[in-house]
């Protein structure tokens, strides 16, 4: 079958030109650059320092001409580059060894930040001389003409959700066939785990993901098992020391505790988009894994296999420690999930001067939301000590 995949392809070289003179003259570019690189500058000064921002653009794309030297040139080398620069205290990876530029890979993470996890992952495959990847957007993202533009210039397809029933099947196989068709011209494909960030640290793959891909081959004769040892996915584990919306978060899954629901404002993608981009993030690792390969029954399978190899690799930080004691200290064990070894503590992975600087990020919550951001930080090293007791009690 023949698709048409107007919609939701990434933008072409020949669209190139007019996309990124729209970009370039975009208001909501140039004020989040100004807040980016000068967050406590005067209101008086935002049209001059605009007019100078925008000046500089141009300079940086004086000499880019097509969609991938845009996103080396400009999106890795300067705005990346500047994140890792200023928000990070280093961006680490290992497991990558076996990797070959020749291949097309499936990458699948786990997902913690809208816009990073795939950012950071280009980051480290450019590093090793590597192709750019094409990257599966959610059409929720979507606010505006800006951000469909950055999204699709950027070797992004659009994942439409949200649709009646049948629509979405039909929405699903065709996203199926364009991730098939282009890991068969030879480009690398990345896409997150599950639809939305694991809010509450854990991280567990969608089996619906896995199916969704399969979707357009089923009726081709290629069985689950070998289609899947065919696809050539390699699982990435992604580590961030410290998350700038962790109170965000918490505060989310509280509502939902206590409310029943979140409602999400209006643009709350956005701002969790830009405070995720400009907020400090510690250390940052990924952990790269070999091709899947094995006698995969069923997506659930896959998911499982995805599900060990992150949780595995899934780099701890002092910070996944200290949250685990201070639960411990702060709260009564009838607050705390059942089944996990709460005797144990780790003093010796943290110093005090870590601790006091951490725990600072929690200073003004309330005990309760307090508690649900530290079970975030915690979990991964919970399910490490106990899976079954530390997996899902706060979903």
């Amino acid at each position: 079958m023949v698709y048409d995949f107007e919609d939701i392809r990434p933008y072409t070289e020949e669209e190139y030109p007019v996309v990124i003179k729209r970009i370039v003259s975009s208001k909501h570019l140039l004020d989040g650059i100004r807040k980016l690189k000068f967050p406590h500058a005067p209101g008086f000064l935002k049209f001059p320092l605009n007019f100078f921002i925008k000046r500089f653009i141009k300079k940086q794309l004086r000499d880019v001409h097509s969609r991938l030297e845009f996103q080396k040139k400009f999106v890795i080398g300067v705005l990346m580059n500047w994140v890792i620069t200023k928000t990070t205290q280093g961006l680490s990876f290992s497991g990558a060894g076996d990797l070959k530029k020749d291949e097309a890979y499936l990458y699948i993470t786990n997902h913690r930040d809208i816009v990073l996890d795939v950012a950071f992952l280009s980051c480290v495959l450019d590093r090793m001389g590597f192709s750019t990847l094409e990257i599966a957007i959610g059409d929720n993202l979507m606010s505006n003409q800006f951000v469909e533009d950055l999204i699709r210039i950027n070797r992004s397809f659009i994942v439409k959700r949200n649709l009646p029933p049948r629509e979405q099947i039909t929405a699903s196989v065709k996203l199926s066939a364009y991730i098939n068709d282009t890991l068969s011209r030879g480009n690398s494909v990345w896409i997150a785990q599950r639809e939305g960030r694991a809010k509450d640290g854990d991280d567990l793959t969608n089996p619906a993901v896995i199916k969704m891909i399969y979707l357009s081959r089923r009726k081709s004769g290629i069985s689950f098992q070998e289609f899947i040892n065919g696809l050539n996915i390699i699982p990435v584990a992604i580590s961030y020391e410290f998350d700038p919306l962790d109170n965000l978060k918490a505060w989310e899954i509280h509502h939902k505790e206590s409310r029943g629901s979140h409602k999400k404002r209006s643009n709350e993608d956005l701002v969790s988009m830009f405070y995720g981009i400009t907020g400090k993030k510690g250390r940052v690792h990924l952990s790269f894994g070999s091709p899947l390969r094995g006698d995969f029954e069923n997506e659930r399978a896959v998911a499982q296999a995805l599900d060990d190899f992150i949780l595995n690799n899934y780099k701890l930080w002092p910070s996944a420690y200290i949250a685990w004691d201070e639960l411990l200290t702060r709260f009564p064990e009838d607050d705390l999930p059942e089944g996990l070894p709460r005797n144990l503590r780790f003093p010796g992975e943290y110093t005090p001067e870590e601790k006091k600087a951490f725990l600072k990020r929690f200073k003004y919550l309330k005990p309760g939301v307090a508690r649900l951001a530290l079970l975030t930080y915690a979990r991964p090293l919970l399910k490490k000590l106990s899976p079954s007791a530390a997996a899902g009690d706060d979903q």
